[in-house]
């Protein structure tokens, strides 16, 4: 009789630890339920059906200043539906060793987020580049926000390149579209 308590005790003792386990790996699943970051209260109170959601035209311009030069610009769109994230790159894909290549250049991903009149913009833009003759990559990034009134121009981001020394500035504004 005092195998059988020892087994059951065993037995017992395993069921133990596999619940345990178990416990465990649902706080990580728990965990894992949303990629998305939560949304600030003032957001999340915002969020609306998909029927609901407005469309906004957000035009960027990135205006660069080469020291002693004049200004030259350039102008992204992109059309967003708000909650939804959108994404502008440009650039080039270069070769840093004969087994691998790298993409460089700019690029801005953005959120839009409906505050009543005016629009939350969640962004994130990158800069990146190599010397010439250099493998490493430079890369300057910027993640932030910026409340966009419909019709003005805000800027977004103020950025210098440590190589160039090239200064850019990112502008956005919006339009709603529906």
């Amino acid at each position: 009789m005092a195998e059988n308590t020892g087994g059951t005790r065993v037995a017992d003792e395993a069921r133990m630890t596999i619940s345990k386990m178990a416990f465990i790996a649902s706080l990580g699943l728990i965990g894992c339920v949303s990629s998305r970051p939560p949304l600030p209260v003032s957001i999340a109170s915002h969020e609306r059906t998909l029927e609901e959601r407005h469309v906004y035209r957000v035009e960027f311009v990135v205006a660069a200043n080469d020291p002693g030069k004049p200004a030259q610009t350039s102008a992204y769109t992109l059309n967003l539906e708000e909650h939804d994230v959108g994404e502008v790159r440009m650039g080039t894909n270069i070769a840093i060793s004969p087994q691998a290549r790298q993409d460089v250049g700019l690029k801005i991903q953005a959120h839009v987020f409906s505050l009543g009149d005016d629009l939350l913009m969640r962004d994130e833009i990158e800069m990146s580049g190599a010397e010439d003759g250099s493998t490493a990559i430079h890369k300057v990034t910027t993640m932030g926000g910026a409340l966009l009134k419909t019709g003005q121009q805000t800027l977004v981001a103020s950025l210098e390149d440590p190589l160039s020394h090239k200064h850019y500035q990112v502008s956005a504004s919006a339009t709603r579209l529906r």
